[in-house]
């Protein structure tokens, strides 16, 4: 069951980005991201009625929801669906990769709750040498493309920032009572940002993008969530944690098949580049880290 339920994970999460970027057909990013995490609120809040959960909040509590419903569920789902109106998706899951990277320079010099090896210090150098390498043909990238992997970077930063703060403050925390409240922020801010800056008008719905709202609420983000803390209490962290090498390649290949979305030469090798410093960075990692990357749902 752990090695179907460890293939689930790669599957689902791998998929999402592809599921973003239909969902996105005829409906504006932030619309999109908050209705999904509307309807994934009221999934997770089901859950909780059904356990009897307790929803009151302690002190660390209250902080692990601000960052993530602020730092995750608004402005890295923000970002991600942002880029993904100006580049593929699988480009994006690629430079979201970098997450893991970012994680552990934050972790020790910000909390001091790591140590840069030599080892992580050499995968960080080859990851930004990747991602250098997907920047590399400034002629055929305008200005949108630009700015969308930018987003997607500044989206990983508030991910790996929001892994810190759920390392110092969230040890004896419910990840589904932080995720109800947090999730419920962000679609607070995310609809409230739509609702500024987006036409909802210009919306148009139909059977494509409405599915791919609906497995993004239920699957993307409830029951790959659930299947993570399932594996991570059965199977060394580490393994875990290695998901997030598998999922771009899940969602690059995903990309190609269904949208037909075109990989250059120079993007590949920045893309075996970024996941092999990604690899070289992260394969040393305590259990620890493999724990908390179990807290942050991936897009």
């Amino acid at each position: 069951m752990t090695v179907a339920l460890y293939a689930l994970i790669c599957l689902i999460w791998g998929s999402t980005w592809l599921a973003i970027k239909i969902g996105l057909a005829g409906v504006p990013p932030f619309l999109a991201a908050g209705l999904r995490f509307v309807l994934s609120t009221l999934l997770v809040g089901l859950i909780l009625a059904v356990r009897r959960t307790s929803l009151r909040l302690t002190r660390d509590d209250t902080i692990c929801v601000l960052s993530a419903g602020v730092l995750v569920f608004w402005l890295d789902y923000a970002a991600v669906y942002w880029a993904e109106t100006r580049i593929s998706s699988g480009l994006t899951a690629i430079l979201f990769s970098t997450m893991p990277l970012m994680t552990s320079i934050l972790s020790a010099k910000w909390t001091h709750s790591e140590t840069l090896s030599g080892r992580k210090i050499a995968g960080i150098l080859v990851g930004v040498a990747g991602t250098a390498l997907l920047f590399w043909p400034h002629e055929r990238l305008g200005l949108p493309q630009a700015f969308g992997m930018l987003a997607t970077l500044g989206g990983s930063l508030c991910a790996a920032i929001n892994l810190v703060m759920l390392k110092k403050y969230g040890r004896r925390s419910d990840p589904f009572v932080l995720n109800f409240f947090g999730m419920a922020l962000g679609a607070a801010c995310l609809l409230a940002m739509s609702a500024a800056m987006e036409n909802w008008r210009t919306a148009t719905w139909n059977r494509s993008n409405i599915q791919a709202l609906l497995y993004l609420s239920v699957f993307g983000s409830v029951i790959a969530f659930w299947a993570y803390y399932y594996l991570i209490k059965r199977m060394d962290a580490t393994i875990v944690s290695l998901t997030t090498l598998i999922i771009p390649i899940v969602a690059l290949a995903l990309g190609r098949a269904f949208l037909h979305e075109t990989v250059t030469p120079t993007a590949v090798a920045g893309i075996a580049t970024v996941l092999a410093g990604v690899a070289v960075a992260i394969m040393p990692a305590r259990k620890g880290v493999g724990v908390i990357l179990a807290q942050q749902q991936l897009p």
